[in-house]
């Protein structure tokens, strides 16, 4: 059984796609009409679904439960942090909430809603690599990372301007993301270093501050992120990462330093790669 898309038609999603030229993610968020039930787990977590992914439900619910457990952990998070799943029934419900031409296996943490912070993806009824719930879990535990993440360190929603207000590089970000993938299964980790070690194209930390997905090659520049970060975890420990992390909250984060001192030549010359 497929979603009803009458209300997404071709002008529909048109006036959806516009909307990346006027307005960042975060601000064009927007529930699919297709989108109509809603599960709550808790008073904070909860899942809204259309009719006929009801019955996945249960694999969602234990992933994030997983997913949340495993991350706030990491962080040693102790308040309870408001997700609201947004499980598109198909692509294109998933299209249009982000707003971005884009396949049916990705997730996105664009932003939040009401105080209330949204992960998008595709019900695994209609996607089969989400049926995979270990590939489900990691999933999850990368977007809520953004999330707890921008709740330690305040850090912006606009990856394009990073840089430029010497905010939390996302080079550190994307990198944590991925370092709770791994926390979540260790085929995960194995995936990423026998990925890092066939990367032709290295790039600076410099040039991974903003946006990532802004790189030519974007596999690669994920894959540095995760690398850069799991070696500065290890170099100076989890707890004084997250003490960089709260102290961004009020620009006392030398990022740039850290970037220089941390440079991804230098740390992949370590490792005699």
């Amino acid at each position: 059984m497929h979603a009803n898309n009458n209300e997404l038609d071709e002008t529909t999603m048109n006036r959806r796609f516009s909307l990346r030229n006027s307005c960042r993610i975060a601000d064009r968020l927007e529930k699919s009409p297709n989108i109509t039930e809603r599960y709550s787990i808790s008073t904070h977590l909860d899942i809204h679904y259309a009719p006929q992914d009801a019955t996945i439900l249960p694999l969602i619910q234990e992933s994030l439960l997983d997913a949340y457990g495993i991350v706030k952990t990491w962080f040693n998070y102790s308040n309870d942090l408001a997700i609201s799943l947004w499980m598109a029934p198909e692509v294109k419900d998933l299209q249009y909430m982000v707003c971005i031409p884009c396949a049916d296996s990705y997730f996105f943490a664009p932003g939040a809603r009401d105080g209330i912070n949204i992960i998008v993806f595709v019900s695994p009824l209609t996607c089969r690599l989400n049926h995979n719930e270990i590939r489900m879990t990691a999933l999850l535990a990368h977007e809520i990372t953004h999330h707890i993440i921008r709740a330690i360190a305040q850090a912006s929603t606009d990856a394009t301007i990073r840089k430029q207000n010497l905010d939390m590089p996302m080079w550190l970000e994307e990198g944590l993301c991925q370092l709770m993938e791994c926390e979540v299964h260790p085929s995960i980790e194995d995936k990423f270093i026998k990925s890092i070690n066939e990367i032709s194209q290295w790039y600076d930390l410099e040039d991974l501050w903003n946006d990532l997905s802004s790189c030519s090659d974007t596999n690669s520049a994920y894959l540095q992120a995760y690398f850069a970060t799991q070696r500065l975890v290890n170099k100076i420990g989890q707890a004084e990462v997250l003490t960089l992390l709260s102290l961004n909250r009020d620009h006392k984060t030398d990022w740039r330093e850290l970037t220089k001192s941390n440079a991804l030549t230098a740390l992949k010359t370590d490792e005699g790669r």
